[in-house]
């Protein structure tokens, strides 16, 4: 990729039309160097078949719930002082320290929003804050859904910080220059993916009355497919990283 592709900025394009085609381009060129990226397999090679582990144990750990066979809670993905979480917390604090220090560096946009974000995760994951927000404001939601009024409220939580979020993202890549705003959109799918499964499926998850294998079920489905989100995530975090910093180191050659 050129220095001059680099430097391109979205507000240059001609229009709005201009601008998308153009960052459509350059995410499906990002898209390219990042399969062929070295750091993330490397990365991927350890911990894969550590994250592996922990879907197997929780799926044991399901299993056991249904037949009787109760296990440690620590198997579980999304048990709080789990393996699991203990693996989330240092994955989303490593994305949100990759991203701030390609922030410093660039001073583009869309990087400073998305460690906010991780920031933001890490802390809610590791204070269990948006729990305590819903069952905060559970007497103001909804009480006569098939879902909790603190599960409601939990989702209210969420939709803000989507909401500002994505409002702060849409500004980012309109005003940014395109390899950034490239980055910023595959991140996106990653972001945007993890939080189906964390917030829509929990939440039909917890929908209505339910077997015991069928809530089971759902669980696992729910954690895993976060849990999966989460780590594709964070090894294309990792390859934009190295993508950015062999760009830098070849800027000075230059």
């Amino acid at each position: 990729m050129t220095t001059s592709t680099a430097s391109t900025a979205l507000s240059g394009a001609p229009g709005l039309r201009g601008r998308i085609t153009a960052l459509r381009r350059e995410t499906g060129r990002t898209l390219g160097d990042l399969f062929a990226n070295r750091a993330w397999r490397r990365i991927a090679f350890f911990l894969l078949p550590y994250a592996g582990t922990i879907a197997g144990m929780d799926v044991a750990a399901h299993y056991g719930s249904v037949t009787g066979a109760l296990l440690p809670a620590q198997l579980y993905i999304s048990q709080d002082g789990g393996f699991g979480e203990y693996l989330e917390y240092s994955l989303t604090a490593a994305m949100a320290g990759m991203l701030f220090v390609l922030w410093l560096r660039t001073r583009a946009m869309p990087y400073l929003g998305n460690a906010l974000l991780f920031v933001y995760l890490t802390v809610d994951n590791s204070l269990q804050f948006h729990e305590r927000f819903g069952h905060w404001i559970a007497p103001a939601m909804p009480q006569d859904l098939p879902l909790r009024a603190n599960d409601c409220g939990e989702i209210l939580l969420f939709a803000i910080i989507g909401a500002a979020w994505l409002v702060s993202l849409t500004v980012a890549l309109l005003r940014s220059q395109l390899r950034p705003a490239a980055h910023a959109l595959i991140l996106a799918a990653g972001i945007v993916g993890a939080a189906f499964f964390g917030v829509a499926a929990d939440a039909a998850t917890s929908w209505g009355k339910k077997t015991a294998c069928r809530i089971a079920f759902e669980a696992w489905l729910e954690d895993g497919g976060e849990f999966a989100m989460l780590i594709a995530t964070f090894l294309a975090c990792c390859a934009l990283f190295d993508i950015e910093r062999r760009a830098r180191a070849f800027a000075k050659i230059g």
